[in-house]
């Protein structure tokens, strides 16, 4: 175990030297805004999603209503009718698809540092490596290295106290009091980073789905066309 010193010394010696709860993240938005602008964006992405799935889901009431129905039953001949059903079978196919892709991008996430290997960080990541200073603070330019500097500087104030708790000299225990309070606040700091960085990812993780859902979309419209012409071929 390191002695006291050397202990009050890392704890003092975050990068750079000094106690740190108020160093910004990113400069003109403080810690705290900067959290709740990710969960904005997060909540604006899905609230897209839900008008997408609303949208199609008016579209499907429609396929479904008495009108295109009724036409049916108007239909004396066999091969009309068939592919008039067949075609409404499609385009209600094409509006599940719509729904079931849309639907997968407000399902539940959990982020974690190792998706952020997935292909569809590759932005993220190339944020991270132009600025990290401004999402990993003084902690190293990787996730792994904040991780890390939270752990030490938690480990460090662990230590202090223990020392301090032993230690009789007044004075020598005011010199632990501001160190342990030193590597708390750095400890803090590196935490409310990585939350930070984590919520990145599930923003990204969530933009993506939604960037998926569209293509989903886009191609459920031209099968739902397909269905909606075959509809109305049979039952012109």
């Amino acid at each position: 175990m390191p002695s006291a010193t050397a202990t009050i010394q890392m704890a003092r010696t975050p990068r750079p030297l000094k106690p740190m709860p108020d160093i910004p993240v990113q400069t003109g938005l403080p810690d705290g805004d900067r959290s709740s602008h990710i969960r904005d964006a997060v909540a604006d992405l899905r609230s897209t999603a839900r008008w997408t799935i609303v949208a199609a889901g008016a579209v499907g009431a429609l396929l479904l209503g008495g009108a295109p129905l009724t036409a049916i039953g108007e239909i004396d001949n066999i091969r009309d009718a068939i592919l008039a059903y067949a075609g409404l079978i499609i385009a209600l196919a094409g509006v599940s698809w719509a729904i079931w892709q849309t639907s997968e991008a407000l399902l539940p996430r959990i982020a974690t540092f190792a998706q952020l290997a997935d292909p569809d960080m590759a932005s993220l990541r190339a944020a991270l490596a132009l600025e990290p200073t401004a999402f990993y603070g003084p902690f190293g330019t990787s996730p792994g290295q904040l991780q890390d500097a939270a752990v030490m500087y938690e480990t460090a104030a662990a230590n202090l106290a223990a020392a301090r708790a032993r230690e009789p000299d007044e004075a020598r225990v005011r010199v632990l009091d501001q160190a342990i309070d030193d590597a708390r606040a750095n400890a803090e700091l590196a935490r409310r980073l990585e939350n930070n960085v984590l919520e990145l990812i599930h923003a990204w993780k969530v933009r993506s789905a939604v960037r998926r859902a569209r293509l989903h979309t886009f191609a459920a419209t031209i099968v739902v066309a397909f269905g909606a012409v075959l509809y109305l071929t049979a039952t012109s």
